[in-house]
């Protein structure tokens, strides 16, 4: 792809990345549901983990080839070992302690066609860790491709926040209710509103933009075990 991009101007190599960008996340989702079908899975990640935390190491792998004329110019500010343990520590003891505790979902008042997070155990959160991995390659792509324009970081910041929560309104054609839309698109807006800050200009910036991500499924799951347990 750099080959291709070499006498492009830098709006062009805008827009084509900007069109590689959509059609990878796009790919990636329809592939997931897929491999769901093929294998005959109820719960994707629940049911075959390994297989899914393969597919999107792939994806992050084949981002990270397509856009390495991006991410060469990344200079983050230092980064050191303790964050990053200290997220891996809040995703452990998020599935292993805090989950197995959480009240039990009354499915009689869930929606009818109830999201799979809603059925997630630990396992599940081994391939969704390896999804999000996936989508922050392409956040930090976006940044780096809007920032090399020269813009400040607050303009960078909007342009992500409507794009990532555009993305998350697509989540309507999945048959999702309302309420998980609108919940997941206005967090996915505020994440972007943060993440040109952390990527571009906080220390250890990459792991807590990705601690950030993550937190937010840590929080609605949390939520949504509490709001539709039946009482006790």
């Amino acid at each position: 792809m750099t080959g291709f991009l070499t006498n492009r101007t830098p709006f062009e190599r805008a827009i084509i990345d900007i069109v590689v960008i959509a059609a990878l996340w796009s790919l990636s989702s329809v592939g997931y549901f897929a491999i769901k079908d093929q294998l005959g899975l109820a719960i994707g990640y629940r049911d075959a983990p390994l297989t899914y935390s393969a597919y999107y190491l792939g994806f992050t792998m084949l981002a990270v080839l397509l856009f390495r004329h991006r991410l060469r110019d990344w200079s983050p500010p230092a980064h050191n070992a303790l964050p990053i343990f200290t997220v891996l520590a809040m995703i452990a003891a998020f599935t292993l302690i805090i989950l197995p505790a959480l009240p039990e979902i009354d499915l009689s008042l869930a929606p009818s066609d109830p999201p799979e997070f809603m059925f997630a155990n630990a396992l599940y959160y081994v391939a969704k860790s390896f999804e999000i991995l996936f989508q922050q390659a392409l956040i930090l792509t976006l940044v780096l491709l809007f920032h090399s324009f020269g813009w400040k970081i607050f303009q960078v910041s909007a342009l992500i926040a409507a794009l990532f929560g555009l993305f998350h309104l697509s989540l309507i054609f999945n048959g999702a209710t309302g309420f998980y839309v609108a919940r997941f698109t206005i967090a996915a807006i505020c994440f972007g509103a943060v993440a040109p800050s952390l990527l571009l200009a906080t220390r250890n910036g990459a792991t807590l933009s990705y601690g950030l991500h993550w937190g937010f499924h840590v929080a609605d799951n949390i939520f949504t075990h509490f709001i539709l347990s039946s009482p006790s």
